[in-house]
């Protein structure tokens, strides 16, 4: 049976909307606008900053506000209006960077229009140069209000240092990773994904019963498990598949928009079953 419209569809960028190039395939351009077509409002919720996810909201036709840094921010890209936000205070930084330090973590610090960090030369390789700004002065850094700190662990270190950041900040701050599993991001305790696009469903008025989500990583762990029906990448981690009503088919089979035309039957010829596809099929919640 096909599943109605959602009335909101929140779906992460990275690994899951995007090409592994960063781009917009034009698959998923037009199944997107189709799900528009029959009533579903498209809210994107990443965890970049507002800069770089001008260019998709514009590609996807999407001017209302977006969920960005992990659900720290939630504002318009295009115009910059905030809905709401929970911008970290200067003991917070502080004492993330005393994290990093201690640890020999290259640290960054995410505002909307950039980063910002006490040493830029270990990020290069990760960030833009045009979205880098070094400051040394640590008392203007750890002042800067960023919406989150950004640790860059590598591939190898990762699973270590989320361990660490979990038991010395639990029930302080909200630690997650920055969607691959080579950062580990530190955001105030009520910042995520899935309490943004709760907020941002009630105050437009949606019931999370209504609301449609999709992600890949551990950052969208919350948001999949507060939607009403979730969709989890084919190559996301167990954990994050767990958190997930389906589970999408493979990227190289057409990943996100392959599911979105079962699910809610708007390819041009959808499935009589569109759940029938056993990847499609529901998983534990």
């Amino acid at each position: 049976m096909t599943l109605p419209v959602p009335t909101i569809f929140f779906s992460d960028l990275d690994g899951t909307l995007l090409d592994d190039d960063g781009s917009v395939h034009p698959d998923t351009v037009q199944a997107f606008r189709e799900l528009a077509a029959q009533g579903a409002r498209i809210v994107l919720a990443s965890g970049r900053i507002p800069r770089t996810m001008a260019a998709v909201c514009e590609a996807l036709d999407l001017e209302g506000p977006q969920i960005t840094m992990n659900g720290a921010l939630v504002c318009s890209p295009l115009t910059g209006e905030i809905v709401h936000g929970y911008p970290l205070e200067e003991a917070a930084v502080r004492e993330h960077l005393a994290f990093a330090r201690d640890r020999g973590l290259p640290a960054v610090l995410a505002h909307p229009d950039g980063y910002a960090a006490p040493d830029v030369e270990p990020l290069r390789n990760a960030i833009p140069a045009e979205l880098l700004t070094e400051v040394t002065d640590l008392d203007q850094l750890a002042g800067s209000r960023p919406f989150k700190t950004y640790l860059l662990t590598g591939r190898q270190r990762f699973q270590a240092v989320l361990a660490e950041a979990y038991e010395v900040f639990e029930g302080r701050y909200h630690v997650t990773s920055g969607g691959a599993d080579d950062s580990v991001e530190l955001l105030d305790l009520h910042a995520n994904k899935g309490s943004a696009a709760t907020a941002l469903a009630t105050r437009l008025g949606v019931p999370m019963a209504d609301v449609a989500a999709a992600g890949d990583g551990l950052n969208d762990v919350e948001l999949l498990r507060a939607a009403g029906v979730s969709i989890a990448m084919h190559e996301a981690p167990q954990d994050v598949r767990m958190a997930a009503s389906c589970i999408a088919p493979p990227r190289s089979e057409g990943g996100l928009v392959r599911a979105v035309e079962q699910l809610f039957a708007i390819s041009p010829s959808p499935l009589e079953q569109p759940c029938s596809d056993p990847d499609l099929k529901g998983a534990p919640r």
